[in-house]
C-alpha cells in the first residue's frame, strides 16, 4: 500500500505543482476538486490527500470517483463543467490518474501480460 501511495503522490502532486506554477493559480483559489482513479481507491481518498497536501479551503467541493474505468476521466470533466455552471467564479481542478503498482504482473505467462501492456 505504501508504494501505491508513493506512486500516486508523485504523479498527482507533480502534475498539480506544474499546473499551479504555469497558471499562477493559488491552491486556496480552487473551489472544486474532482479526482478519479479506477483501480486505486484508498481511504483516506486521493482527493482528501490533495486537499490536505495543498491546504485547500475548507468549503471546497471535493469528489473522488472510482471504479468506472477509462470513462471516469470524461465523467469527471463533465461533473466539473456542471459544477462551474453553478459556481461560475470558481476554479475547478480535475485530476485523472491510474495507479497500477498493486496490479502489475511480474510472471512469465504471456496471457497475463495484457494489463501491463495496456498501461505502459
Amino acid at each position: 500500500m505504501a508504494e501505491s501511495w508513493r506512486e500516486s503522490e508523485m504523479v498527482m502532486f507533480g502534475a498539480i505543482d506544474d499546473l499551479l506554477a504555469k497558471t499562477g493559480v493559488k491552491p486556496r483559489d480552487i473551489g472544486i476538486l474532482v479526482v478519479n482513479s479506477s483501480l486505486f481507491n484508498p481511504t483516506p481518498s486521493l482527493s482528501a490527500r490533495i486537499v490536505n497536501h495543498y491546504k485547500l479551503r475548507g468549503n471546497i467541493l471535493s469528489y473522488n470517483i472510482g471504479g468506472m474505468g477509462c470513462s471516469a476521466g470524461l465523467i469527471s470533466v463533465d461533473l466539473a463543467k456542471d459544477l462551474l455552471q453553478v459556481h461560475p467564479n470558481s476554479y475547478a481542478l480535475v485530476v485523472s490518474t491510474e495507479n497500477i503498482t498493486r496490479n502489475w504482473y511480474f510472471g512469465n505467462d504471456r496471457s497475463m501480460l495484457v494489463t501491463n501492456a495496456s498501461f505502459v
